[in-house]
């Protein structure tokens, strides 16, 4: 039974990366479904399941997208993660869970993270984890040293297309056939992107963010330095300024017991709104589609492709 719900879940929501502008109306109406299936499979069977996670490994990036929904332009001095804690960390969270559906790596630009292979092979070498992707802008190759761990049937390498911006896009993606590495193409056509505004805090009520939380159905959670927030709109923006509230995430800094922290998950995972919808502009009427990757003006990136920043 467990299995069923699962495809389910998985067939459905891959659909939804397919469908346009579609998406993020397909996604809300999923996200009910999704949200009853994991109370049952836990409620039921104590079976702690997450569909989606993120982990970033770095803040840097080589391009300067105005609306990143990581906001990653915004960060004064970009650092990368600690490789250990980073680890330590994704290890915390598979210990508490049963199983995650996509575990994905990313940044800021996950191949500008000297660690990644370490952070990799720790992810497809998981029983928990049933995909591996790293999601890149298709400006870096992937060094010639990572090939072969990358050939993992686990893994798939996702190539976000924002036309000239991404130079090296064919380049990976031929290096990629040719070593037998999944490797996919996300065209503008199949990856809108939506204007989340900015961090100001909007006043809305409890009814309202309800109604707002509802349509957005988000189903990405973030591992973000060491704390599981519900989305990375609460991850990135806790850094640049929404306030940070500890029961909206799970502490994987602090000691607390396995017991504690599966149900923390669970709660994470059923809750109806978060104190970051309201300096966030999805699942409103304001969350409009926007051009695909459009560079902010006036400042270089956050760094080149051989900078070390730690």
């Amino acid at each position: 039974m467990k299995e069923q719900l699962f495809k389910i879940i998985y067939f459905f929501a891959e659909k939804g990366k397919h469908s346009g502008v579609k998406r993020v109306s397909l996604r809300a109406k999923l996200f009910p479904i999704y949200r009853f299936v994991c109370k049952i499979l836990y409620r039921c069977f104590g079976y702690l399941y997450l569909y989606h996670v993120e982990i970033p490994v770095t803040q840097r990036c080589n391009l300067r997208c105005k609306h990143c929904v990581f906001m990653m332009p915004y960060f004064e001095k970009p650092v990368d993660f600690s490789i250990d804690k980073t680890i330590q960390y994704m290890k915390c969270l598979l210990d508490c869970i049963d199983a995650v559906q996509i575990l994905r790596i990313l940044g800021g630009e996950p191949f500008l993270y000297r660690d990644l292979g370490a952070v990799v092979e720790e992810a497809i070498n998981s029983t928990k984890v049933r995909t591996v992707e790293i999601v890149t802008n298709g400006t870096i190759i992937p060094p010639s040293e990572m090939l072969e761990l990358l050939k993992n049937p686990k893994l798939k390498i996702q190539i976000s297309d924002y036309g000239k911006l991404s130079r090296n896009r064919d380049q990976i993606k031929a290096l990629c056939d040719k070593h037998g590495i999944n490797c996919v193409i996300r065209g503008s056509d199949e990856k809108n992107w939506f204007d989340a505004g900015n961090l100001h805090f909007r006043g809305r009520n409890s009814k309202d963010l309800k109604k707002q939380f509802k349509r957005c159905g988000e189903i990405c959670r973030n591992l973000h330095d060491g704390k599981l927030y519900f989305c990375p709109r609460a991850a990135f923006g806790t850094k640049l300024g929404i306030p940070d509230v500890e029961s909206d995430y799970v502490d994987f800094t602090k000691e607390k017991e396995r017991k504690q922290l599966r149900n923390e998950i669970y709660n994470l995972n059923q809750r109806r709104f978060i104190l970051a919808c309201n300096y966030c502009n999805e699942g409103t009427d304001e969350y409009v589609p926007i051009p695909v990757a459009e560079q902010l003006e006036g400042k270089k990136a956050n760094h080149e492709e051989n900078s070390t920043t730690r």
